[in-house]
């Protein structure tokens, strides 16, 4: 039977939904990626060639999941929003019992990167270590601080480049529930990579993140560094149970010291151009179920130079 693969949380993620529809359709023709989200209304909900609402994660009972899943005749599961990632993780196994695939990270890696706390002591120590994290404010002379929330990634509650007194008051403000970082200076790239079943590493594509908002890349260029690559592959490997398509984020100091800021175990906003430029996360577990390892190329040729842009929500690529 061909793939059907439901697309969750789908909301304006119009370029990633058709990067992973064609990834698919590279491994079987006849494979069809459902898009979903609870807001039947989402910006990218009538863009889309198949489309379901979706009721909210808190209120979906099991008995109802496997009921949408069977009417769709879902076969794998692709989550693509952090608040998500946990409700699949735990779902994983007493869906296995119904055949229906779920691409997601065990419990425990998803909690680890979640929680920038923890993240920190299991990835200090790591071929690109964490930046150093604290649940209350030192006073040990660091002059500048970064301030974020301690759960979940994305930037629009972290605050850069303050002083002691700012980076206080910030994580006061907004009620608690904050870590400080010293302030790392540095121009950022992502790293990409698919993890298989087994625990071995593909990947990675690194790209710049050019321009970010929000803590989205809004223009990212694929680039090169074998060093680099390197030690971003030990780093996923660092902690085991990390699984499909994870990305790292890591800010480069002017000396070129990298400090690993932190690992999302899913695709992300500018994913689709991971995937146009060759790692092809989508079909490689579609392969890897169907005993085609051997076709999966763990150094992808990648396409340097490859830049994707996004301007007023509409994503483009071009090679620069």
């Amino acid at each position: 039977m061909s793939p059907k693969i439901l697309f969750t949380s789908l909301s304006a993620k119009l370029a990633l939904y058709h990067e992973v529809t064609r990834d698919a359709c590279f491994f079987c023709s006849d494979a069809k990626v459902i898009a979903c989200d609870s807001n039947r209304k989402c910006e990218a909900s009538f863009k889309v060639g198949h489309f379901i609402p979706f009721p909210q994660i808190i209120e979906l009972t099991d008995e109802k999941l496997i009921e949408i899943c069977k009417m769709h005749e879902i076969s794998h599961i692709l989550p693509t929003r952090d608040g998500e990632l946990l409700y699949w993780a735990q779902q994983k196994e007493y869906l296995a019992q119904y055949n229906i695939q779920v691409w997601i990270s065990g419990v425990d890696c998803i909690e680890l990167c979640n929680d920038k706390l923890l993240f920190f002591e299991k990835w200090k120590n790591s071929t690109i270590p964490a930046i150093p994290t604290y649940e209350t404010l030192p006073n040990d002379g660091t002059s500048r601080w970064a301030v974020k929330p301690r759960l979940g990634s994305g930037g629009k509650l972290n605050a850069l480049n303050l002083g002691y007194h700012e980076a206080h008051n910030h994580a006061s403000t907004h009620g608690g529930g904050f870590i400080f970082q010293p302030f790392v200076c540095g121009q950022e790239f992502s790293a990409e990579a698919w993890i298989s079943k087994k625990g071995r590493c593909y990947g990675p594509l690194l790209r710049w993140r050019n321009k970010v908002v929000d803590g989205e890349s809004h223009q990212s260029t694929v680039f090169r560094n074998t060093d680099w690559e390197n030690m971003v592959r030990e780093v996923f490997l660092h902690i085991p149970g990390l699984f499909g398509h994870v990305l790292a984020q890591v800010l480069v100091e002017e000396d070129g010291k990298l400090n690993l800021v932190e690992i999302n175990p899913r695709l992300g906003g500018a994913s689709p151009l991971a995937l146009r430029a060759g790692l092809n996360s989508v079909s490689w577990h579609l392969m890897e179920e169907a005993g085609r390892m051997d076709e999966i190329p763990e150094y992808p040729q990648l396409r340097d130079g490859l830049r994707l842009e996004k301007k007023e929500g509409v994503v483009s690529f071009r090679m620069i």
